[in-house]
């Protein structure tokens, strides 16, 4: 997943290193869907460490949010299900989950 030293790569992203220290480009690879989305510049000289650490987090973020959208549809179909009486406690106790999950999901996103 990561080589602070070289490309950081997470589902879809890569952030490339450049030229400069402390600079990275970040690109989509969808197939049929590539481009640069823009280029990450550190905020310090001395803390290029810290900087490949947060690289790191963008380009998992990124990915996670892209995963994100799937599982949510998923829990989303799940939470729409009605109870019938042929449903045992741990199917009801994992809808009752996923309405948890969507509202605290929903939550963040509106903020």
């Amino acid at each position: 997943m990561t080589d602070l030293s070289g490309d950081l790569t997470a589902g879809h992203y890569l952030a490339s290193g450049t030229v400069h220290t402390g600079r990275r480009n970040l690109f989509s690879l969808q197939p049929g869907c590539e481009h640069h989305i823009g280029t990450l510049i550190s905020g310090s000289r001395t803390r290029l460490q810290r900087f490949d650490e947060d690289c790191d987090k963008i380009v998992r973020g990124l990915a996670m949010l892209d995963t994100n959208d799937e599982m949510l549809a998923a829990l989303t179909a799940l939470e729409a299900l009605p109870v019938n009486k042929s449903w045992s406690d741990a199917e009801v106790a994992a809808r009752d989950l996923a309405r948890a999950v969507i509202a605290r999901v929903e939550r963040r996103i509106y903020r």
